[in-house]
């Protein structure tokens, strides 16, 4: 077999595969982007798990100064929540009402994981997350 009859022998089989890149990919892609997905959807799962959490302890860290107001708090915890951009949060601080006398403060922060990821029934046993941060309050009541 000559160099001319080994090149066209060579050129009819890959011309055989042409469709055969195609195919494979084709058959491996839809894996791929399920991974990618699942892989990006936990990191959002996860993210919003951590924010809870930093917007809890904000919270309370707001309620635990001299003169504080559960509403700062409050406020303090939204807006760690709206920074990161999620949806439908809720912070509640207790006790209600913060006074000379109240020892701690506990911050709970609820958000709602259905409306914040792009499949969450698939891959979420809950429809919401809640974190929770207690301090001890900084004043000292001289009264005791």
């Amino acid at each position: 077999m000559n160099a001319v009859e080994h090149r066209a022998s060579r050129s009819r089989s890959a011309a055989h595969r042409d469709g055969a890149t195609a195919v494979e990919f084709a058959l491996t892609a839809p894996v791929l982007f399920l991974f990618l997905f699942a892989a990006l959807e936990f990191g959002r799962y996860n993210m919003i798990q951590q924010t809870a959490n930093n917007a809890a302890f904000e919270a309370a860290r707001a309620c635990i100064v001299p003169g504080a107001a559960a509403s700062i708090g409050q406020t303090a915890g939204l807006n760690v929540l709206k920074a990161v951009g999620l949806k439908g949060g809720t912070v509640t601080i207790n006790p209600a009402t913060i006074t000379n006398t109240t020892t701690q403060v506990t911050a709970t922060v609820t958000i709602p994981v259905t409306s914040n990821l792009w499949t969450a029934p698939v891959f979420c046993r809950s429809s919401s997350t809640t974190k929770s941060c207690t301090l001890t309050c900084d004043w000292v009541d001289s009264a005791r």
